[in-house]
């Protein structure tokens, strides 16, 4: 990887968010270069994420449920596989790409609600 495409990479990680970060990371998450996700690409990504998750000392977790939530997330056109388009119409792409790639986006997603918690309570004086 030369210096442009690791900054273009960066840019990408920092922008997930946006179709055109997002844009980018879906290229790089279709091993297949199918122009869609599959369930089996779907563990193929999350299994290295997972084994982190255990190494960090977290509970276990099931790799089918975490794939079955991120279908529930995306409610793609086809059953079977994601899209670009169902990535960015779902409005959660940016989660999804995080919780695929690294430990700490799906630690991120999995504590959202505590997360959340905390950004409500009131500063104690």
């Amino acid at each position: 990887m030369d210096f442009e495409s690791f900054l273009d990479f960066v840019l990408a990680l920092e922008n997930k968010d946006t179709p055109e970060g997002l844009t980018y990371l879906f290229r790089c998450l279709d091993l297949e270069g199918r122009g869609y996700l599959t369930t089996a690409v779907i563990h193929t990504l999350f299994r290295n994420v997972h084994q982190k998750w255990i190494e960090g000392g977290n509970y276990e977790l099931c790799i089918e449920d975490v794939r079955d939530e991120i279908w529930d997330m995306v409610k793609p056109a086809d059953p079977l596989r994601i899209t670009l388009s169902d990535l960015l119409a779902c409005k959660q792409g940016g989660t999804v790409a995080s919780m695929l790639i690294d430990v700490r986006g799906f630690w991120a997603h999995d504590n959202r609600e505590n997360l959340l918690q905390e950004e409500e309570e009131p500063e104690e004086e």
